[in-house]
């Protein structure tokens, strides 16, 4: 039976390409008091609104404790705050504060920086299909 050569596996490039996407945000975002994690639940709740705790774990790909310690943190630094869910109290939904949108205008800046050096020299086109295809290959493995 043949070995598994990673370097064949989009999955192991994919994270290769994340740890490198992280890394240049890290370097980026210092002295704005915003951790590449905290960038990331940014991303998803200033571009999709309020979601659920578990809305947010599941996007980040991360532990559901995990996410508990990140919102936390994000609520004591006053990133995001705990709202009941209007359709259902029993849920909070996790809301970006307007101190995170005000910062979000800065950082997103560095993501974007981070993007333009990570796509100098590869075509337009060539991202689309490298989106298209990862996007089959997670529905494949969901």
């Amino acid at each position: 039976m043949p070995h598994l050569d990673p370097y064949e596996s989009l999955g192991f490039h994919c994270g290769l390409t994340f740890k490198a996407f992280i890394g240049s945000v890290e370097r980026k975002l210092k002295g704005t008091g915003v951790s590449p994690a905290q960038f990331l639940a940014l991303a998803h709740l200033v571009a999709l609104g309020p979601l659920s705790q578990s809305e947010l774990v599941d996007r980040l790909s991360i532990t559901k404790a995990t996410g508990v310690r990140l919102v936390d943190r994000m609520e004591r630094d006053g990133w995001v705050a705990r709202e009941a869910d209007p359709k259902d109290g029993r849920v909070k939904r996790v809301v970006a504060t307007q101190r995170a949108i005000e910062i979000w205008e800065r950082v997103s800046k560095a993501g974007r920086e981070v993007l333009d050096q990570a796509y100098r020299g590869v075509h337009t086109s060539e991202i689309e299909t490298v989106k298209r295809v990862l996007e089959r290959v997670r529905r494949n493995l969901s």
